[in-house]
């Protein structure tokens, strides 16, 4: 039972933690997951990324992925529970602002 219980309470936790993209719009970027609150996420993604970024993204999800266009100057983002599911999100939404699929996926990460 107590296993059960530990089990269900990391979901939740999960459930609950934030995730954040910046970038420059010119191919730096920075991604944070796992954070406990919104602004701890935003934080934490413009400091990987540097001083010329951007916050572009912010959600309540396990995973965030970022995908970019050098030849669109194109960007897309994605949330959600897997990193599959968040790769084709950014990837489809980047995708969609370019043309010949020109996007590839930078970064994707989940909290464990």
């Amino acid at each position: 039972m107590a296993l059960v219980a530990a089990l269900t309470t990391s979901a939740a936790a999960q459930q609950q933690t934030w995730v954040a993209v910046a970038s420059d719009g010119a191919g730096l970027w920075g991604i944070s997951v796992g954070m406990a609150t919104r602004e701890a996420a935003e934080q934490s993604a413009l400091g990987e990324c540097g001083m010329y970024c951007r916050l572009k993204f912010t959600a309540q999800a396990r995973c965030v992925a970022y995908a970019f266009s050098e030849t669109g100057r194109a960007e897309g983002f994605g949330a959600g529970a897997t990193r599959q599911q968040v790769e084709q999100q950014s990837g489809a939404e980047c995708n969609a602002n370019v043309p010949a699929n020109s996007c590839q996926i930078k970064s994707a990460r989940c909290f464990e």
